[in-house]
């Protein structure tokens, strides 16, 4: 003969209750159901628990904080705040976490401290420090590779124009070769010159030259002449200055110069 089985009581409302559908009243310790507001036997207003999910303060944090997971630490789900904030540059993390935010927004906070009941105490205050702390430390790399970045751009600038300068001395070179005579006129020597390159060829006659060669967002500018195979570095600006002073402000666009 089995034992006979009771089935659980059944709520007012007509829904099974269990365990985890109940609280305690904070002023006289009474057994209610966890939505309810006012404890049915003092009549106080039932304070939520202490570490009880707020729902502003989820809202603020998602809101503000969500693409970077504070709202997930929060919660308590540090795995999934430590994902949201290794991808937050990709912007998907904070495209979901304004979604939650709605989800959040539609739900009550009753709703929200039953599925999320161990929120709270510190998961707010990490909550609230680690985006924080995460600017900082983007400010700290960004101020690191910021200036890295220019310096290499710079180099790279002076590269190109240091380049086309050595590749215009060989075809005068070659044109030498073939004529026993270094180009004297427009037309008997074109240069090629990188964007941004201002590159001048100037005909001293038919046995000597001068090459200049600089960048638009370089600082260095770069001569050599016939007679030298060394490549001279000079600053930009002194060097843009005597081009100007000789030859024009014509001159100075970035392009291949061919000057008498």
């Amino acid at each position: 003969m089995t034992p006979s089985t009771q089935p659980p009581p059944v709520t007012p409302e007509g829904d099974f209750t269990t365990e985890f559908e109940h609280k305690f009243c904070s002023t006289c310790g009474h057994k209610i159901h966890v939505k309810a507001e006012i404890c049915p036997k003092c009549g106080v207003r039932v304070c939520p628990p202490l570490g009880a999910l707020n729902k502003v303060a989820l809202l603020l944090i998602t809101f503000c904080f969500g693409g970077f997971g504070a709202h997930k630490v929060y919660q308590k789900k540090y795995l999934l705040g430590v994902l949201y904030l290794l991808f937050f540059w990709t912007y998907i993390p904070t495209l979901v976490a304004w979604i939650e935010f709605i989800i959040y927004a539609c739900k009550s906070e009753a709703d929200l401290q039953q599925k999320y009941p161990d929120v709270g105490g510190a998961g707010v205050v990490l909550a609230i420090i680690i985006p924080f702390v995460m600017i900082a430390v983007i400010g700290i790399l960004a101020a690191i590779a910021i200036p890295q970045f220019a310096s290499y751009r710079e180099k790279a600038f002076n590269a190109a124009a240091k380049n086309d300068l050595r590749s215009c001395k060989t075809e005068a070179e070659v044109y030498y070769a073939d004529h026993f005579s270094y180009p004297t006129e427009v037309g008997q020597l074109q240069c090629g010159a990188a964007k941004g390159v201002a590159l001048y060829y100037v005909s001293l006659g038919d046995e000597e030259y001068q090459l200049i060669s600089f960048h638009d967002r370089g600082k260095k500018a770069f001569f050599n002449n016939s007679s030298d195979t060394e490549i001279v570095e000079y600053a930009k600006e002194e060097m843009e200055g005597q081009v100007e002073q000789k030859f024009g402000t014509a001159t100075l666009e970035s392009t291949f110069h061919f000057l008498e």
